[in-house]
């Protein structure tokens, strides 16, 4: 299994950095062929099996954020391999109510180091 960070989910949400993690099978992971689907007919695709939005504050390191892309897939790992419901919580996250300029463009800065992330997370 692998997490990579989706640009497309990555932004400023309410004085936070908001971040898309997908997570993704390896061929030898359960449920891998459910994920894994042609699109014409010769191209095949890998979905993820789930995606988690996180959101941190925009001092955080880059190596900060794939520890917590690493921790959270992980868990989701282990319910998709057990056939639970993956059910991944964000604690102690907290929303701003007014957002300043400065934390904006804080946020706004942070959000184009994370969409440059190429880097995937295995376990």
């Amino acid at each position: 299994m692998y997490a990579k960070i989706e640009p497309s989910g990555t932004c400023e949400r309410k004085g936070l950095v908001q971040i898309r993690l997908c997570f993704y099978l390896d061929k030898d992971d359960y449920g891998y062929e459910k994920h894994h689907i042609l699109i014409d007919k010769e191209t095949y695709q890998d979905n993820p099996f789930h995606n988690h939005f996180i959101y941190v504050e925009p001092d955080t390191s880059n190596k900060e954020i794939m520890t917590l892309a690493e921790a959270y897939l992980h868990e989701a790992g282990v319910k998709w391999s057990t056939g639970e419901k993956i059910d991944c919580k964000n604690y102690g996250v907290s929303f701003y109510q007014n957002v300043s300029k400065d934390r904006l463009t804080a946020c706004a800065d942070k959000v184009s180091t994370v969409k440059a992330i190429t880097t995937e997370v295995k376990i």
